[in-house]
């Protein structure tokens, strides 16, 4: 069977953000790029995570949902490998909606949100880094 998926996560997570009514959605998208296998000398994962969240304190209910539980890997080619890193490195709005670390192997970037305006927000300041991922696909 050939499979033809390209499913654009970036996308996908903005969609369901624009078309859910619910205004507590929950993100938290980390990327991760690493080199040191030997077999894949750069690669990057890419995880995602949205949760609804209810809080109605009032009637004792603290209520949360997953909504999308995400994982995608990618071989990369030293020069997209770059790219993207120049793109990570290249944010100066490191915040408490975004943490960058870095160690000798791995550069990790952790975008949260906690509501619908930090999601757009994010979207915003990152499309570029979200719509070059996306085309890794293509």
């Amino acid at each position: 069977m050939n499979n033809t998926a390209t499913l654009k996560q970036f996308k996908l997570i903005e969609y369901v953000n624009e078309n859910c009514s619910d205004d507590h959605i929950i993100s938290k998208i980390s990327i991760i790029l690493r080199r040191d296998k030997i077999e894949a000398p750069y690669y990057m994962i890419t995880k995602i995570k949205l949760s609804s969240c209810i809080d109605r304190q009032e009637n004792g209910l603290i209520h949360a949902m997953d909504l999308l539980n995400h994982n995608r890997q990618h071989n990369l080619t030293e020069e997209k490998y770059n790219e993207i890193k120049s793109l990570i490195t290249g944010c100066s709005h490191e915040s408490d909606h975004v943490k960058i670390s870095e160690n000798d192997n791995q550069l990790k970037m952790v975008l949260m949100s906690k509501n619908d305006d930090e999601f757009r927000n994010l979207f915003k300041n990152y499309h570029e880094l979200f719509d070059k991922i996306d085309k890794l696909i293509d």
